[in-house]
């Protein structure tokens, strides 16, 4: 496919990622400003940009031109094979001369390696180096120490131990995978690499990248990734059977930057549905294990790659972000374990690079650094927030601590403001008041519109009929609520007043019926009894 229908296809896959990003986001005034320009720059800049590593990726047995990614899944994936493993070690070790009493532990170790008795293995193991083996250690990592203490190992770039090895490490470790890995340089893939806030499906793996947040301005490096020329973009989703789901509901996603013919790997933070991770996850491991195996087979190269922690690395390496990236450069932070690969045939010719360019303005598609729009069109179109004094594309009308009427952005309006449930306005979280259990009122409602069962506390609107005016225990006027009318008073069949439980008498009439009556209507009532 030529680079002018390329241009065409990522033109319509963008659009079609910002019809999905938007369908289920109720913070969706970035798509409003969303102008052609922005689109049309962004698919031709990013064709561009990925074409070395495009041609790369396209040698993959699992690359998908449709969604310009490889798609990794069972198909590509599987468990060690241990008939496999059984006769890669054979041949490693049958380099050494014989020896009848070493080479029957050696076939006693090797039962560790092919899962056919491990505990035989172990032992056999510790014999023949007491310091390879250790419980929670990598099989491969096992392997290798022992092939160090027998003497076969054989560091040599390209040497016969080297191209064996490779592949009984990557025998031991593999692993079937039952999902789909997106490895993708598609500019709809990094422009929706965080999922929306304010989802109604619910919201999961957002960030200061999601493109529909307006606070912060990293999500710029959004297109900054599309743009650059080394930065992959490798994620799982909610449902790979859903298109959407790809631009709308990714469920883990992490960068991946490689220069194709380099050697030098990085690998940025992960994150998943609770947003960034912090220390190594289990499936960071497992995303890099896979991303490794396919450049190295693309490449024709052994897959030993020597990897590190990033931050302070022994080779000291520094990746820096390109002239005008304004993305979150994660890579730098050592709490968030990103890494770096070196693969062993390119230890001492590998070249640095630079992570991520300019970012794109959504409506004039002109270069910017610092949020989706640039200074011209910023100032054309956005309002300042009366309460955190950022900038934002719509302001909310809503009365602060004071009672006063601001304007706040949506951010704000969501993060220290609450609806009131009489009036409907929007007041400053502090000042709202809960009544009747489940209703949000203002101060201005709450005084007038509400008052407190003097026995239980709750406040009721007045409108509601629920209050009925009753005599205390100590005989004054009150308001109480239906259930403590019920419970803690009753009416005077004389006066048909309504008195506190303490106040109510039973008195025998005239007649000889007993009824119930209050204390004022007793003495009235035993005064009658005695004049007559």
């Amino acid at each position: 496919m030529d680079d002018v229908k390329l241009v065409e296809r990522m033109d319509t896959s963008v659009r079609q990622a910002i019809d999905d990003y938007f369908l289920h986001t109720t913070q969706d005034e970035v798509l409003r400003d969303i102008s052609d320009n922005f689109i049309r720059r962004l698919a031709c800049d990013s064709v561009r940009a990925k074409s070395e590593l495009r041609e790369m990726l396209r040698k993959s047995q699992c690359w998908d031109e449709n969604l310009q990614a490889l798609v990794i899944n069972g198909t590509r994936t599987h468990e060690p094979d241990y008939a496999l493993i059984h006769q890669l070690a054979y041949e490693i070790f049958n380099v050494l001369p014989y020896d009848l009493s070493r080479n029957e532990k050696i076939m006693r170790a090797v039962r560790f390696f092919d899962n056919c008795d491990k505990p035989t293995g172990i032992a056999a193991i510790m014999e023949l180096a007491p310091d390879a083996y250790k419980p929670n250690r990598k099989k491969s990592r096992i392997f290798k120490a022992l092939c160090d203490a027998l003497g076969v190992t054989d560091e040599t770039r390209g040497s016969q131990f080297q191209r064996l090895f490779a592949r009984i490490a990557d025998e031991m470790n593999s692993k079937k995978i039952n999902y789909k890995l997106f490895v993708s340089i598609n500019p709809a893939h990094f422009l929706t690499m965080s999922n929306p806030k304010h989802d109604t499906r619910g919201t999961m793996l957002t960030s200061c990248h999601s493109f529909n947040c307006t606070e912060y301005p990293y999500n710029v490096g959004c297109v900054g990734y599309a743009r650059d020329h080394v930065t992959m973009i490798a994620f799982t989703v909610d449902d790979p059977n859903i298109a959407e789901t790809l631009n709308n509901r990714k469920t883990s996603r992490q960068l991946f930057m490689y220069k194709p013919g380099n050697g030098l790997l990085l690998q940025s933070r992960l994150y998943n549905t609770s947003g960034g991770t912090n220390g190594v996850q289990k499936e960071s491991v497992l995303y890099r294990d896979l991303v490794q195996r396919e450049i190295s087979e693309i490449e024709g190269a052994v897959n030993l790659w020597k990897t590190e922690r990033y931050c302070a690395n022994q080779q000291r390496i520094s990746i820096r972000h390109g002239i005008g990236f304004g993305g979150y450069s994660d890579w730098v932070y050592s709490d968030f374990d990103a890494r770096i690969s070196i693969r062993l045939d390119c230890i001492d010719t590998f070249e640095t690079f630079e992570v991520g360019d300019s970012g794109l303005c959504v409506i004039c598609g002109e270069e910017t650094s610092h949020g989706l729009y640039c200074r011209d069109c910023e100032s054309e179109r956005h309002f300042c927030c009366e309460h955190c004094g950022e900038y934002c594309a719509e302001l909310n009308t809503v009365y602060d601590s004071d009672g006063e009427e601001i304007e706040v952005c949506e951010s704000c309006l969501d993060e220290y403001y609450m609806m009131c449930n009489d009036c409907g306005e929007y007041h400053y979280a502090s000042n709202m008041h809960c009544v009747s259990g489940e209703r949000l009122v203002c101060e201005d409602c709450f005084e007038n519109n509400y008052t407190c069962c003097e026995d239980c506390g709750e406040y009721y609107r007045d409108d509601d009929g629920c209050l009925s005016l009753v005599y205390d225990a100590n005989g004054c006027e009150c308001y109480v609520c239906e259930d403590c009318r019920e419970n803690n008073y009753e009416d005077c069949e004389h006066c048909h007043g309504t008195y506190h439980n303490s106040l109510m008498h039973t008195f025998c009439d005239k007649d000889g019926n007993e009824i119930r009556v209050c204390d004022n209507c007793l003495d009235e009532l035993e005064e009658e009894v005695q004049e007559a």
